[in-house]
């Protein structure tokens, strides 16, 4: 997936990996990534375990409460399935099952659409949230669940290792990701703005955004 992961030699990689670690140098600092569960991200942010979460973290007002927010890039949510399977939208996944990363703004869209269908009087939407995209994807790879979310970026990356799928929505809710910052760290979040504006400036932000084939995820500020 293109957001973040480990090589075939274990190293970390991805478009968070890239523009985050290009944003450290331009900062005049050294990269150390941290793999952790999604959902522990904001409380270890909290507790000082690392300095930043670049993550394809949706801007919420939730999580604007808890930290600061710095937008780096956007995406809006795809939802994809079984080649074969009779669905041809979100509306079509009532009294279905689908895959989603646990804590995801792509959870909220599940939730929501699944509210929709009690609304019908049709049945609910089956969710199934786990702690890692992967595990996620291969739910729908084994055929344990109908349909997997994620966004635009990362569903148009997996289609291409992973043939057999289709979409059957896309261009859901577009939103902007942001690089979260402990609450009252304004001054690195300054920082943090000052340097994807030079990335920009130096054509590096585009060109990484290009390397990963998502060109159309750049966003015009960073406040």
């Amino acid at each position: 997936m293109p957001w973040g992961f480990y090589d075939q030699a274990q190293k970390p990689t991805g478009v968070d990996v890239a523009l985050c670690g290009a944003l450290a140098q331009k900062l005049d600092a050294t990269p150390e990534f941290i793999s952790l569960d999604f959902k522990g991200l904001i409380p270890a942010l909290q507790a000082n375990r690392f300095d930043i979460v670049c993550a394809a973290m949706y801007v919420t007002p939730e999580r604007q409460e808890a930290i600061l927010m710095v937008p780096y890039i956007q995406a809006s949510q795809t939802v994809v399935a079984q080649e074969a399977a009779d669905i041809n939208s979100i509306e079509g996944l009532c009294g279905r099952s689908a895959s989603v990363l646990q804590g995801s703004g792509s959870l909220k869209v599940l939730e929501e659409a699944s509210a929709e269908c009690g609304a019908k009087g049709e049945a609910a939407i089956r969710i199934q949230s786990f702690d890692s995209q992967p595990v996620a994807m291969r739910a729908l790879e084994n055929k344990s669940v109908d349909a997997f979310i994620a966004t635009d970026s990362l569903i148009s990356y997996y289609m291409k290792q992973t043939p057999g799928l289709k979409k059957i929505a896309t261009g859901i809710r577009p939103t902007q990701l942001g690089i979260g910052v402990p609450k009252g760290n304004e001054e690195l979040a300054a920082r943090l703005r000052e340097g994807l504006t030079a990335m920009k400036a130096d054509g590096s932000y585009a060109l990484i955004l290009k390397e990963w084939d998502i060109e159309t995820a750049a966003v015009d500020s960073f406040e």
